[in-house]
């Protein structure tokens, strides 16, 4: 039986209010850097909760909505397969807002469908709070683990990656159109021992919707949010409309043009799983896809007239 309209919207809403009324934002995740908060066990490791009806529906609304604001561009989605397992592995931008992710997994599913299982990996902190895990698990969002990527290759499904994390989403302005994944290699390891084919996407604007001064690794270490969030930033940024703010406050994103391209998959063929714990194999695979994607990010920057307009 379908879902009914209501029902829909009221995820959204409830996960709108949430990530974007600041007290009860505030209250939610203060709970979380307490450690008083109370997550589901198993939530973000859960790839049989996502729905293909709803995905359907949420990249309907998301084109519609964000169609006039970022007239985003998404180019080279025949590269990627129709079917089977891969790791699409991106360059991660715009902090807590991350629209680039949603118009890049919404591109997917109007050009394959929504049956075709598309799996995002996203941070832990995002599944503590079960009205956004609810809606995340639901769009196919699972906790950035080896585990949870193994769950969503068994299910034929391609995964979403973005090996930069924290320390890529909240790099500062001016290094915008770098890619650092932060010497970080795990996803790599999991492409090679699952022989899982490896496609690149960068990805370009969505870091001009706020403007981060500066990480705040030293505001972090002093206040343990490794241990407490897994975390080793506390970024400064100015943002819409909070001004000068942290980077965890969930801001409303400047209307910056958006571009976003799937390059072909890497030839890797000649590794096995046995290299998946070698240094120099790892560090020789970072090195070429680190390349590639900073070569097309380089090129579509040059491509780029001024911030926010492109």
């Amino acid at each position: 039986m379908a879902e009914p309209l209501e029902a829909r919207l009221n995820d959204f809403f409830d996960a709108l209010a949430t990530y974007t009324f600041t007290p009860l934002t505030l209250l939610k995740f203060s709970k979380m850097l307490l450690g008083i908060d109370n997550p589901e066990e198993n939530a973000g490791f859960r790839p049989e909760k996502r729905d293909p009806k709803f995905v359907s529906f949420a990249s309907r609304i998301f084109k519609k909505a964000t169609q006039p604001y970022f007239r985003p561009e998404v180019h080279g989605l025949t590269n990627l397969p129709a079917k089977g397992a891969g790791l699409i592995v991106g360059n991660h931008n715009g902090g807590l807002v991350p629209v680039d992710t949603f118009i890049a997994g919404g591109a997917i599913a109007r050009y394959f469908g929504a049956s075709r299982p598309v799996y995002g990996l996203a941070h832990d902190f995002l599944f503590r709070e079960s009205t956004l895990s609810n809606i995340l698990e639901r769009m196919g969002a699972l906790k950035a683990t080896y585990k949870s990527a193994e769950l969503a290759f068994e299910r034929e499904g391609l995964v979403i990656v973005y090996p930069g994390g924290d320390i890529e989403t909240f790099r500062p302005f001016k290094k915008r159109h770098k890619i650092d994944f932060g010497n970080r290699t795990g996803f790599i390891r999991l492409a090679l021992q699952k022989q899982v084919p490896v496609y690149p996407c960068v990805s370009i604007g969505c870091h001009e919707t706020f403007y981060v001064l500066t990480r705040g690794e030293k505001i972090a270490k002093i206040f343990g949010f490794k241990k407490k969030l897994r975390t080793t930033v506390f970024p400064i940024v100015l943002s819409f409309p909070w001004g000068l703010t942290s980077g965890f406050l969930p801001y409303i994103p400047l209307p910056s043009k958006i571009i976003i391209e799937f390059l072909p998959a890497l030839d890797w063929s000649k590794y096995g799983p046995e290299d998946a714990d070698n240094p120099e194999v790892l560090q020789a695979c970072s090195r070429e896809i680190i390349g590639i994607m900073q070569t097309r990010l380089n090129k579509m920057a040059a491509e780029r007239n001024l911030p926010l307009v492109g």
